[in-house]
């Protein structure tokens, strides 16, 4: 990674990354036990960070195919962050505001993902490789494996089940093609393989955490620890898939 980086660039770098440690816990913080204008601000910061980040690698590496579509993934996070935090902007009880704020960041991390789906396929067919059977497996493994724990856990999705489920089989998907592609560039860099898989695993904590924490017992929704886990691995997470924007450039040239 840092082979084709000069000093600067792997300065700004280590601020990113310092900046993002640093802000997403004061927003852990903030929106506890309900989201306010502070966390908000704090949440739209650490977004603004990783999104920032990721358009700095992409232009180290001239804007290419898989750097657009990256970037674009990285939009629909920041996206869904904003529109998921609205709840302190609502009248109160507005149960018609919270549902469209839901489904709106819903839609926005569908959008996010869709675009890194779009991304991995890319590399993985610049590469010369075809998608195999192994990555289809891997999708219906994680969408059992999403199934048996919504129904071991007695989740109660009601209404948003369909947008959910649909959602699930996007991010398993994600989660697949991210495997599938570092499967390719292992050989290249270890380095790169890992924080694919970690930055994609990260992810589907993120969204199952989050699962227990929306849709779950009241004890899990007023689970601090939970909450933090959510959080904290989904902006590691982004983090890590920004990074991958000049970690697979630099196998491919």
């Amino acid at each position: 990674m840092f082979a084709s980086l000069s000093v600067f660039d792997i300065v700004i770098i280590a601020l990113f990354w310092a900046a993002e440690i640093c802000v997403f816990p004061l927003f852990i913080k903030a929106q506890w036990p309900k989201p306010c204008v502070k966390s908000f601000v704090l949440k739209m910061a650490s977004a603004s960070v990783f999104l920032a980040y990721g358009i700095y690698l992409a232009c180290k590496v001239e804007w290419g195919t898989f750097a657009l579509y990256m970037v674009l993934g990285l939009i629909g996070g920041w996206l869904g962050d904003l529109l998921l935090h609205l709840k302190p902007f609502l009248p109160e009880d507005s149960k018609l505001g919270e549902a469209l704020s839901f489904v709106s960041g819903l839609l926005a991390f569908l959008a996010g993902h869709i675009m890194y789906v779009i991304a991995y396929i890319y590399a993985i067919l610049n590469f010369g490789f075809k998608i195999s059977w192994q990555t289809y497996v891997i999708i219906a493994a994680v969408i059992v494996i999403a199934v048996i724990v919504k129904f071991a856990a007695k989740i109660k999705l009601g209404i948003a089940a369909v947008p959910v489920v649909f959602y699930c089989a996007t991010i398993a998907t994600m989660l697949s093609m991210a495997i599938t592609l570092s499967s390719i560039v292992i050989e290249h860099s270890v380095f790169c393989a890992v924080v694919l898989v970690v930055g994609a695993v990260l992810f589907v904590i993120s969204d199952g955490t989050l699962v227990f924490c929306m849709f779950g017992n009241e004890n899990q929704k007023k689970n601090f620890p939970l909450k933090a886990v959510n959080l904290t691995t989904y902006f590691i997470a982004q983090m890590l898939l920004a990074s991958t924007i000049l970690l697979v450039n630099n196998i491919a040239v």
